[in-house]
């Protein structure tokens, strides 16, 4: 799971995207961002109807196996986003690794019961013996995040620390559920609904072998920080049938969830400063969690 690259921006994401265009026989007229840029940055190229992922040459190993994932899953009758066939492997391009997939109009959010249901499809298949897949570790990358964070110095000793505690309560944890592969950051902007209302699995970067757990207790936090109505969250757990929260290490997961998600937009405080204001909202909500938290979505 890598850090992401304070060289990766937006406009060196569309550069490249228009430099590439003869060597690789794609069109990046109208060429657009998708998303936030981060480990990655998403082009879409709406000519050819192309998404590329563009990321550090560092990550090609990871970058091969999120193409291999994908196969893996159309095989076993799970919707993932479709690889170009003419693009099977990884490609290089000015030290940047891109990976091709094909456009899939009309997309939007997946709903919670679309998530939920997708989720124990994917929680069903056993470990991969195709493929060479990670160990999940939740909180690799998030001192990365920390580093790159433009915050006072008492703010990032606070995130050091907590991230410290819980190294030790995640250690400790015994998981209900049986190991195997799972998303690993299982969100609605990564498992959508496409344009008949069907779900696609989106951004395979962080699947890995690991607690189902952990793919689970994302809804659940999403209702702590007020992203889904209870009504949306029960919508969740029928679909998937299991409440996460009846675990007895669900709140240090969540507490290592919502550590996640405030480092890893801290982690962009120094390129997009408007981001300043909801990091501190969110680095002060940890401090406090037995107070109810109100954080802003979509950022």
């Amino acid at each position: 799971m890598a850090e992401s690259s304070p060289l990766l921006t937006s406009e060196t994401a569309l550069r490249i995207a228009a430099e590439s265009e003869t060597e690789f026989a794609w069109s990046s007229r109208g060429a657009r961002i998708l998303g936030p840029v981060g480990e990655n940055a998403t082009v879409l190229l709406p000519g050819p109807r192309l998404v590329l992922r563009i990321c550090a040459s560092s990550e090609m190993e990871r970058a091969a196996r999120e193409l291999s994932v994908a196969h893996w899953l159309q095989e076993h009758a799970v919707p993932a986003v479709p690889v170009v066939e003419e693009f099977p492997a990884p490609v290089m391009f000015q030290g940047w690794v891109i990976t091709v997939w094909k456009f899939i109009p009309g997309i939007e959010p997946g709903t919670p019961s679309t998530i939920g249901t997708a989720l124990r499809q994917l929680h069903r298949l056993d470990r991969p013996m195709s493929l060479r897949l990670p160990k999940l570790d939740p909180l690799n990358g998030v001192a990365g995040y920390i580093r790159q964070a433009s915050l006072d110095r008492p703010e990032t000793a606070f995130l050091r620390a907590r991230l410290d505690e819980l190294r030790d309560d995640y250690a400790r944890l015994r998981f209900a559920l049986p190991l195997g592969p799972v998303h690993g950051d299982a969100h609605r902007k990564n498992i959508v609904r496409d344009c008949h209302g069907d779900p696609v699995v989106l951004d395979l970067e962080r699947f890995s072998i690991g607690p189902r757990e952990w793919d689970l207790v994302v809804a659940a936090v999403y209702q702590r920080v007020g992203w889904y109505t209870s009504a949306e969250y029960e919508a969740f757990t029928a679909a998937y049938e299991w409440d996460v929260r009846t675990w007895s290490g669900y709140e240090t997961l969540a507490a290592v969830r919502e550590l996640r998600m405030t480092a890893w937009l801290c982690a962009r405080t120094g390129r997009e400063p408007r981001l300043l204001p909801e990091a501190r909202l969110r680095i002060a909500s940890l401090k406090r969690p037995e107070t109810p938290k109100h954080w802003q979505p979509g950022t």
